[in-house]
């Protein structure tokens, strides 16, 4: 089996990489810096992970893990004082493969990003650039689910529902759901605009579509923390069929994880 391994810069996380590589290294494993590797290993915390895939690509053809050297490890596999069991797992195949869907998103827009793809992990965001109040209509394929007045709105995967969605007070969901989370930015609800403050639940075999009411010369599109503004937008679309390999502890449960990282 092939390895690539990625780091966070700072001092834990590079001893604690080093510590990995020879002990990969002595159990017959090989390092790689190329595309040729089976395993994806994250030494940090979520941000590192989250990087990791990105950077692979979202290759589904690869599988991912991660130790943890942060605070939280929300999408941890192990933590750093476990190497020697995380290796001994490795070496006897001991973990599940945990399918995680993303989110892909193609841009349509009347400036260079038009036809644009991406991937995220976690959400999208449609934001005004100018801090100002942006209209959109939001469709669930075809059908118009509503129009909203405020910040912007956010859709999110169902692993990402812990991430900035839950920041804006949107529903916690089992990673297990096939589902994409819309919800909205700091909506308006005045004499004149009445909108809905609640996220809204639909499944991945649907088609999320984010349009703007007027003519908007200053969308910022935020991936997974990446800033892209845009001009003359015409919409996004937000679909979620495809999934990343994660390895889990066997022991590995979600309603622990959340109770351990979240309300504890």
């Amino acid at each position: 089996m092939k390895i690539r391994l990625f780091a966070k810069a700072n001092e834990i996380s590079e001893t604690t990489r080093n510590d990995l590589e020879e002990k990969l290294v002595s159990n017959g494993y090989e390092l790689s810096n190329k595309d040729d590797y089976d395993l994806a290993i994250a030494v940090g915390g979520d941000g590192t992970f989250l990087k990791m895939i990105h950077e692979c690509k979202f290759d589904p053809t690869k599988k991912f893990a991660s130790i943890n050297t942060g605070n939280l490890g929300y999408l941890t596999t192990m933590n750093k004082d476990e190497l020697s069991l995380f290796i001994h797992d490795l070496n006897t195949n001991n973990f599940n493969v945990e399918k995680i869907k993303f989110l892909t998103i193609k841009i349509n827009t009347n400036d260079e990003y038009d036809g644009s793809v991406y991937h995220v992990l976690n959400e999208v965001s449609v934001r005004n650039t100018l801090f100002k109040t942006l209209y959109l209509s939001v469709f669930i394929n075809n059908n118009l689910l509503y129009k909203l007045a405020g910040d912007g709105v956010s859709v999110s995967s169902t692993i990402g529902s812990t991430a900035y969605n839950m920041s804006l007070g949107g529903s916690i969901i089992d990673p297990s759901f096939d589902v994409m989370q819309i919800t909205p930015i700091a909506p308006i609800n005045s004499l004149i605009n009445k909108n809905i403050a609640n996220s809204f639940i639909t499944g991945t075999n649907n088609k999320i579509i984010i349009k703007p009411i007027n003519k908007e010369n200053s969308t910022t599109i935020v991936l997974d923390g990446k800033v892209i503004p845009l001009k003359d937008l015409i919409s996004i679309e937000v679909t979620s069929t495809n999934s990343i390999n994660m390895l889990r502890d066997v022991d590995y449960n979600n309603l622990i994880n959340i109770n351990n990282k979240i309300y504890k």
